[in-house]
């Protein structure tokens, strides 16, 4: 069963500062509006464009806004930033497949769009865009440039090369391309500058601020064989997971072994993520390893499945669609840690699976589901399900309630129409939540669901109701109720 998405925390994380919306009337507004007249000329005339994509009802959006509009202001004249309400032109937001609010894309021209993964404060959006600006990669004449570059970023990597011009020289400069997200690049032809580093000309060198601080790279200079080392190299063994970083761990594609820990407590932390360190280093490339305040985030550890105590440590497989709690009655040390994430590895290590008790009476017009019973009600074929999956503590989930349950009343008398709600911190299902509430249409001929992404009114909820349902009879085009 695919596992709530830890996304819902970095929303949390990342929005928490005031309550702004789009509405910029007091002064010059510097964030583009894009509609599907401009969007594609804009793209065209621009090397760069950092576009948003969102809803004006949406609080995370609204909460973005003001820095949003601050980094603009900032940019203007460098790097456009634009912004589409996807409630208007919903063909654009279709077209690059938006699920959540608000979802921010780097365009660069005659490239495929990246999802934008930083922070979202104004500093952090210039900054961001700034170091896109800059060259891909720079040369390097001196030791005094190399370490400038050294200490400029958290990984950087360093050709040296006879001449800027050969092949291996070449096959840097495309990684640089496409992995400036990722590191930063640097090239010298001086043979003493690669002396001073340790190196030799022919050689490809990552410089870290985390683990070990030199990684020299052996294999072929290709640009996939190349490409693939850095992304590996860029993470720690046990990197701390937050806001800025969450998309980047996402976009890697392994699962995640997620490690919550009072970092308060350091006599008890030190040896538990020694012991991580140590079992991380056998898995690399397999499992990431991430590290977060188990104290802070003690109500999202419950979300796995775990108690909210710390140590708590989970896989997260999301290829499998699977999670694995570690016991929480076991001691954690180098010996379990290694037989729990070897069980996962080689498949002996059963998954974890949360489901809420059905509750006794679920006669009311919204019918409660939960993990037992989600095959059983959202996926019958004879019914058209409507489901709000919602946070008991998610503030937006409390105002739509009385709607959903007004929605309910409406269809109560229509056996084949299914208004519900899971309590997705309590109940695992196939569900891909991106944030809450996450509100998902289930008609009987389509049980792969639609992601409604349409205003949280009764109105436009019954609206779209009718208009998919596949259980309800359609009026033949051309026919019309008399007056």
């Amino acid at each position: 069963m695919k596992l709530f998405v830890f996304f819902a925390l970095i929303a949390v994380y990342v929005h928490a500062h005031g309550d702004h919306d789009h509405d910029h009337s007091h002064g010059v507004e510097h964030v583009l509006t894009l509609t599907q007249s401009n969007f594609d000329s804009t793209l065209a005339e621009n090397d760069l464009v950092l576009v948003e994509f969102f809803a004006p009802w949406c609080g995370h959006c609204k909460r973005l806004a003001p820095e949003y509009e601050k980094a603009a202001s900032e940019l203007y004249g460098e790097v456009p930033l634009a912004k589409v309400d996807c409630t208007v032109e919903k063909e654009l937001c279709e077209r690059y497949e938006v699920q959540g609010f608000p979802t921010i894309k780097i365009f660069r021209k005659n490239s495929a769009p990246t999802d934008y993964d930083k922070g979202r404060t104004a500093t952090d959006i210039v900054k961001f865009l700034k170091k896109q600006m800059q060259p891909p990669f720079v040369v390097l004449s001196s030791e005094e440039e190399l370490n400038n570059l050294k200490s400029s970023d958290d990984v950087v990597v360093v050709g040296f090369f006879s001449s800027e011009d050969s092949d291996e020289a070449k096959v840097l400069k495309a990684v640089a391309n496409t992995l400036g997200d990722t590191a930063s690049f640097g090239l010298a032809t001086d043979e003493s500058v690669a002396r001073k580093a340790d190196s030799r000309l022919g050689a490809i060198v990552v410089f870290r601020k985390f683990d070990e601080p030199v990684v020299k790279y052996s294999g072929e200079i290709k640009e996939q064989e190349l490409t693939n080392f850095i992304k590996s190299e860029s993470f720690p063994l046990v990197g701390e997971i937050g806001p800025e970083n969450y998309q980047k761990y996402v976009e890697r594609n392994l699962p995640l072994l997620w490690f919550f820990v009072d970092f308060a407590n350091e006599d008890v932390t030190k040896p538990l993520l020694e012991s991580a360190n140590h079992v991380a280093q056998n898995v690399k490339g397999k499992l990431s390893f991430v590290k977060l305040d188990g104290q802070r985030w003690a109500s999202h550890a419950k979300n796995f499945g775990l108690s909210g105590n710390t140590p708590g440590i989970v896989i997260e497989d999301r290829n499998r669609h699977t999670k694995y709690v570690f016991p929480e009655s076991d001691q954690v040390n180098t010996e379990s840690l290694s037989k729990f994430v070897k069980g996962w590895e080689d498949g002996s290590l059963a998954p974890t699976l949360k489901s809420a008790e059905p509750p006794a009476d679920n006669d009311g017009p919204v019918k409660v589901v939960v993990g037992k019973t989600f095959n059983e009600i959202v996926m019958d074929p004879a019914k058209d399900v409507f489901v709000e999956f919602y946070a008991p503590w998610c503030g937006h989930c409390k105002n739509l309630a009385p709607k959903w349950e007004a929605l309910g009343e409406e269809f109560k008398e229509t056996p084949s129409i299914v208004i519900a709600k899971v309590d997705a911190t309590e109940n695992d299902t196939p569900a891909d939540i991106q944030g809450f509430p996450t509100i998902i249409y289930y008609p009987a001929n389509n049980k792969n669901g639609l992601v409604y992404r349409g205003e949280r009114t009764k109105e436009a909820f019954s609206s779209y109701v009718r208009e998919n349902a596949a259980t309800l009879a359609k009026k033949p085009v051309g026919k019309h109720d008399e007056l």
